[in-house]
Protein backbone atom coordinates (compact mmCIF):
# COMPACT_ATOMS: atom_id res chain seq x y z
CA UNK A 1 0.00 0.00 0.00
CA UNK A 2 1.34 3.47 -1.40
CA UNK A 3 2.73 5.56 1.51
CA UNK A 4 0.77 9.05 1.38
CA UNK A 5 1.76 12.27 3.19
CA UNK A 6 -0.30 12.75 5.98
CA UNK A 7 -2.84 15.69 6.04
CA UNK A 8 -4.59 17.37 8.05
CA UNK A 9 -8.02 15.34 9.57
CA UNK A 10 -5.70 12.41 8.35
CA UNK A 11 -5.13 9.78 11.96
CA UNK A 12 -2.03 8.49 12.83
CA UNK A 13 -3.04 4.93 11.67
CA UNK A 14 -5.53 6.01 8.90
CA UNK A 15 -6.55 8.43 6.00
CA UNK A 16 -9.46 10.56 6.00
CA UNK A 17 -11.37 10.19 2.90
CA UNK A 18 -12.28 13.44 1.71
CA UNK A 19 -14.15 12.88 -1.79
CA UNK A 20 -16.79 10.69 -0.79
CA UNK A 21 -20.25 10.78 -1.93
CA UNK A 22 -23.49 11.79 0.27
CA UNK A 23 -24.34 8.55 1.19
CA UNK A 24 -21.10 7.50 3.04
CA UNK A 25 -20.68 11.63 3.98
CA UNK A 26 -24.22 10.79 5.88
CA UNK A 27 -23.63 7.27 7.26
CA UNK A 28 -20.92 8.82 9.39
CA UNK A 29 -23.14 11.30 10.93
CA UNK A 30 -25.74 8.81 11.55
CA UNK A 31 -23.43 5.76 12.88
CA UNK A 32 -20.56 7.49 14.28
CA UNK A 33 -19.03 4.68 15.44
CA UNK A 34 -16.82 1.42 13.75
CA UNK A 35 -19.49 -1.17 14.02
CA UNK A 36 -22.93 0.73 14.75
CA UNK A 37 -24.46 -1.32 11.51
CA UNK A 38 -23.12 -4.86 10.54
CA UNK A 39 -24.50 -7.39 8.20
CA UNK A 40 -24.24 -11.38 8.40
CA UNK A 41 -24.60 -13.96 5.75
CA UNK A 42 -24.68 -17.13 5.65
CA UNK A 43 -22.78 -20.04 3.87
CA UNK A 44 -21.66 -23.64 3.39
CA UNK A 45 -18.26 -23.86 2.09
CA UNK A 46 -16.66 -27.06 1.21
CA UNK A 47 -13.53 -27.47 2.93
CA UNK A 48 -12.13 -30.69 1.11
CA UNK A 49 -9.77 -29.15 -1.25
CA UNK A 50 -8.26 -26.79 1.70
CA UNK A 51 -7.85 -30.23 3.59
CA UNK A 52 -5.97 -32.13 0.83
CA UNK A 53 -4.12 -28.28 0.05
CA UNK A 54 -2.77 -28.52 3.93
CA UNK A 55 -2.22 -32.39 3.74
CA UNK A 56 0.61 -31.25 0.60
CA UNK A 57 1.61 -28.33 2.82
CA UNK A 58 2.39 -30.25 5.92
CA UNK A 59 5.65 -32.74 4.58
CA UNK A 60 6.72 -35.46 7.17
CA UNK A 61 8.88 -33.67 10.21
CA UNK A 62 7.83 -29.87 9.26
CA UNK A 63 8.70 -28.55 12.71
CA UNK A 64 4.93 -25.82 12.86
CA UNK A 65 2.27 -27.63 10.92
CA UNK A 66 -0.11 -25.83 8.50
CA UNK A 67 -3.56 -25.12 9.61
CA UNK A 68 -6.79 -23.73 8.70
CA UNK A 69 -6.40 -20.89 10.57
CA UNK A 70 -3.47 -20.12 8.31
CA UNK A 71 -5.19 -21.01 4.81
CA UNK A 72 -8.47 -18.74 6.30
CA UNK A 73 -6.07 -16.12 7.59
CA UNK A 74 -4.05 -15.54 4.29
CA UNK A 75 -7.47 -15.84 2.36
CA UNK A 76 -9.11 -13.11 4.20
CA UNK A 77 -6.30 -10.98 4.05
CA UNK A 78 -5.25 -11.12 0.58
CA UNK A 79 -8.82 -10.50 0.14
CA UNK A 80 -8.60 -7.65 2.01
CA UNK A 81 -5.50 -6.30 -0.09
CA UNK A 82 -6.94 -7.03 -3.33
CA UNK A 83 -10.00 -4.41 -2.20
CA UNK A 84 -8.68 -1.94 0.05
CA UNK A 85 -12.50 -0.55 0.15
CA UNK A 86 -13.02 -3.32 3.13
CA UNK A 87 -10.49 -1.72 4.80
CA UNK A 88 -12.53 1.03 5.48
CA UNK A 89 -13.94 2.50 8.65
CA UNK A 90 -15.99 5.09 10.75
CA UNK A 91 -14.58 7.26 13.60
CA UNK A 92 -15.37 10.56 14.91
CA UNK A 93 -18.11 10.87 12.38
CA UNK A 94 -15.63 10.56 9.62
CA UNK A 95 -14.98 8.15 6.98
CA UNK A 96 -11.18 6.48 7.12
CA UNK A 97 -8.76 4.50 5.07
CA UNK A 98 -6.56 2.32 6.68
CA UNK A 99 -2.80 2.52 6.02
CA UNK A 100 -1.91 -0.80 6.68
CA UNK A 101 -3.55 -4.52 6.49
CA UNK A 102 -3.39 -5.23 9.93
CA UNK A 103 -4.12 -9.89 11.25
CA UNK A 104 -4.90 -9.93 15.34
CA UNK A 105 -5.02 -12.95 17.33
CA UNK A 106 -4.87 -14.51 20.48
CA UNK A 107 -1.34 -17.07 21.39
CA UNK A 108 -2.10 -19.52 24.14
CA UNK A 109 1.03 -20.21 25.92
CA UNK A 110 0.08 -23.53 26.83
CA UNK A 111 -3.02 -25.52 25.51
CA UNK A 112 -4.73 -25.39 28.86
CA UNK A 113 -8.14 -23.60 30.18
CA UNK A 114 -6.22 -21.63 32.20
CA UNK A 115 -3.32 -20.64 30.24
CA UNK A 116 -2.09 -17.38 29.69
CA UNK A 117 -2.52 -15.36 26.82
CA UNK A 118 -0.77 -12.93 24.21
CA UNK A 119 -1.83 -10.82 21.97
CA UNK A 120 -0.12 -11.26 18.49
CA UNK A 121 -0.26 -8.29 15.84
CA UNK A 122 0.74 -9.47 12.23
CA UNK A 123 1.20 -6.53 9.74
CA UNK A 124 0.69 -8.27 5.95
CA UNK A 125 2.27 -6.93 2.78
CA UNK A 126 0.61 -6.68 -0.55
CA UNK A 127 3.53 -9.78 -1.85
CA UNK A 128 2.75 -11.86 1.42
CA UNK A 129 1.58 -15.67 0.35
CA UNK A 130 0.76 -18.37 3.08
CA UNK A 131 4.28 -19.29 3.62
CA UNK A 132 5.34 -16.14 4.60
CA UNK A 133 2.34 -15.64 6.70
CA UNK A 134 2.53 -18.95 8.14
CA UNK A 135 6.58 -18.24 9.17
CA UNK A 136 5.85 -15.03 10.56
CA UNK A 137 2.98 -16.82 13.22
CA UNK A 138 5.32 -19.78 13.75
CA UNK A 139 7.87 -16.53 15.20
CA UNK A 140 5.31 -15.57 17.23
CA UNK A 141 3.82 -18.58 18.84
CA UNK A 142 7.82 -19.46 19.60
CA UNK A 143 8.64 -16.17 20.63
CA UNK A 144 5.55 -15.99 22.83
CA UNK A 145 5.70 -19.29 24.95
CA UNK A 146 9.61 -19.15 25.17
CA UNK A 147 9.39 -15.98 27.32
CA UNK A 148 8.34 -17.49 30.61
CA UNK A 149 8.58 -14.30 32.96
CA UNK A 150 5.28 -12.52 32.70
CA UNK A 151 5.90 -8.68 32.52
CA UNK A 152 3.47 -7.01 34.68
CA UNK A 153 5.05 -3.72 34.87
CA UNK A 154 4.58 -2.80 31.30
CA UNK A 155 1.43 -4.74 30.88
CA UNK A 156 -1.14 -1.60 30.49
CA UNK A 157 -4.16 -4.10 30.89
CA UNK A 158 -2.70 -5.55 34.24
CA UNK A 159 -2.35 -1.66 35.31
CA UNK A 160 -5.68 -0.92 34.76
CA UNK A 161 -6.80 -4.08 36.61
CA UNK A 162 -4.77 -3.19 39.75
CA UNK A 163 -6.36 0.12 40.18
CA UNK A 164 -9.68 0.89 41.84
CA UNK A 165 -12.86 0.05 39.66
CA UNK A 166 -13.79 3.40 39.11
CA UNK A 167 -10.32 4.57 38.44
CA UNK A 168 -9.70 1.87 35.47
CA UNK A 169 -13.16 2.54 34.10
CA UNK A 170 -11.98 6.09 33.82
CA UNK A 171 -8.88 5.17 31.90
CA UNK A 172 -10.74 2.98 30.05
CA UNK A 173 -12.97 5.65 28.42
CA UNK A 174 -10.48 8.29 28.06
CA UNK A 175 -8.37 5.55 25.82
CA UNK A 176 -11.00 4.67 23.83
CA UNK A 177 -11.42 8.34 23.39
CA UNK A 178 -7.80 8.98 22.46
CA UNK A 179 -8.85 5.90 19.89
CA UNK A 180 -11.80 7.43 18.15
CA UNK A 181 -9.19 10.47 17.50
CA UNK A 182 -6.60 8.11 16.31
CA UNK A 183 -4.11 9.53 19.33
CA UNK A 184 -3.78 6.39 21.04
CA UNK A 185 -0.09 5.31 21.61
CA UNK A 186 1.33 2.39 20.16
CA UNK A 187 2.52 0.91 23.86
CA UNK A 188 -1.28 0.08 24.13
CA UNK A 189 -2.56 -0.98 20.99
CA UNK A 190 0.70 -2.18 19.22
CA UNK A 191 2.42 -5.47 18.78
CA UNK A 192 2.54 -7.11 22.71
CA UNK A 193 3.87 -10.02 23.66
CA UNK A 194 3.56 -9.67 27.47
CA UNK A 195 1.00 -11.80 28.75
CA UNK A 196 -2.67 -11.10 30.07
CA UNK A 197 -4.85 -13.25 32.25
CA UNK A 198 -7.81 -14.66 30.16
CA UNK A 199 -9.48 -14.51 33.46
CA UNK A 200 -8.61 -10.38 33.36
CA UNK A 201 -12.03 -8.10 33.10
CA UNK A 202 -9.94 -5.60 31.65
CA UNK A 203 -9.00 -7.79 28.78
CA UNK A 204 -11.21 -6.17 26.37
CA UNK A 205 -9.14 -4.33 24.68
CA UNK A 206 -7.40 -1.60 23.70
CA UNK A 207 -6.52 -3.04 20.23
CA UNK A 208 -8.65 -1.85 18.26
CA UNK A 209 -6.99 -2.17 14.95
CA UNK A 210 -6.95 -6.71 15.93
CA UNK A 211 -10.71 -6.85 16.75
CA UNK A 212 -11.01 -7.41 12.41
CA UNK A 213 -8.70 -8.34 9.85
CA UNK A 214 -7.73 -4.52 9.07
Amino acid sequence: MAEQKRRWGDRRDATLLRDVDSLHFIMGIIYPNRADNEAYIAERVNLEPIKDYIATKNYEGIPFKYTFFHVILTALVKTVILRPKLNRFYANENYYQRNKVTAGFVIKKEFADGSEEAMALLEIKPESTIDTIHEEIHQEVAACREQKKVNTTDNSMNVLNSLPRFLSKAAVRFIRWLDKHGWCPDFLIGKDRTTVRCSSPTSVPFISKAATTT
